[in-house]
């Protein structure tokens, strides 16, 4: 393969991620957050497990699970933006070195500072649903951290979830392009949830948009 080529699969690939991250696919997102859950935590599936709620939320259902899943950005990042200007550049260029750039080392940061990034939405998730009669406790909360900027910590002491916990949720897990957490799941929780509580697995091979 040579460089021409490399570059039309790199912007091949830009495409993609656009096409992605687009409204019309907002489903499909929330489902492969979700396999990519279970896939770190060795849960076997199949494509026609994944069922759409009638009315939102949940976003993905899965056997007993309701999931609801949110994204965590570096703050002022937002993927759509990102790859709309990637696919240009890749558009653009008319060699492989005219791609390259430095990007800053990302810092590292403790486990309970990933987890307080989870706050400002699921503050805001709680408020909306018991303003609309939604019961949380039917929710199994899961969010995408996709940071450019921090590097997670896992040697450091993850923090009892308080204050999520009192919000109500059923379940609350994350997961990142290389690793994934149950951070609780209460005794009605799915059974591949509770089963994983409080275990931080690390994927071999990460996988991020």
């Amino acid at each position: 393969m040579d460089d021409s080529d490399y570059l039309r699969l790199l912007t091949r690939q830009a495409e993609q991620a656009n096409d992605f991250l687009s409204n019309a696919r907002k489903w499909d997102r929330e489902r492969w957050v979700c396999q990519r859950l279970l896939l770190g935590l060795n849960v076997p599936f199949r494509q026609d497990e994944f069922g759409s709620a009638a009315q939102e939320p949940p976003d993905v259902q899965f056997r007993d699970a309701n999931f609801e899943v949110f994204f965590v950005l570096d703050h002022g990042r937002r993927l759509n933006d990102e790859w709309r200007a990637e696919l240009e550049r890749r558009r653009s260029a008319l060699s492989l070195s005219q791609l390259l750039r430095r990007e800053p080392r990302p810092q590292r940061i403790a486990a309970s500072e990933l987890q307080a990034r989870l706050a400002p939405t699921l503050r805001k998730k709680a408020h909306n649903y018991r303003e609309r009669g939604i019961d949380l406790g039917e929710l199994d909360l899961l969010a995408y951290i996709n940071l450019k900027r921090d590097l997670p910590d896992f040697n450091s002491h993850f923090p009892p979830p308080g204050e999520y916990l009192r919000q109500g949720w059923r379940s609350l897990a994350l997961v990142g392009p290389t690793y994934a957490r149950v951070l609780f799941a209460h005794a009605d929780a799915p059974d591949f949830l509770r089963n994983n509580l409080g275990r931080t697995v690390l994927f071999d091979v990460g996988i991020s948009l």
